[in-house]
């Protein structure tokens, strides 16, 4: 029998903390977080990609004003793509 390697079968390498600062981190699929404050406000995405030098992150900050999404610089953490939308 041959076992998957689908995505959703695989952990991710770097948990996402639960909470950074005011913000709340919760996981949609195994490689995509949404981050929002404390009243539920969605801040952005934090994704996770397989790049050739290991796995980075990329956050993407919501703009509610605009309906968009501006991408931030890719972190090889993931606490790190979180501080971006956190401090960005």
């Amino acid at each position: 029998m041959q076992l998957s390697t689908d995505l959703a079968f695989r952990s991710r390498p770097t948990p996402v903390a639960r909470s950074r600062g005011d913000l709340r981190i919760l996981d949609v699929r195994d490689d995509l977080s949404r981050v929002t404050r404390a009243n539920g406000e969605i801040v952005g995405y934090v994704d996770r990609l397989d790049v050739a030098g290991g796995t980075a992150y990329r956050a993407r900050r919501y703009v509610a004003t605009e309906r968009r999404f501006v991408e931030l610089p890719n972190a090889w953490s993931a606490d790190d793509a979180v501080d971006f939308l956190r401090w960005g």
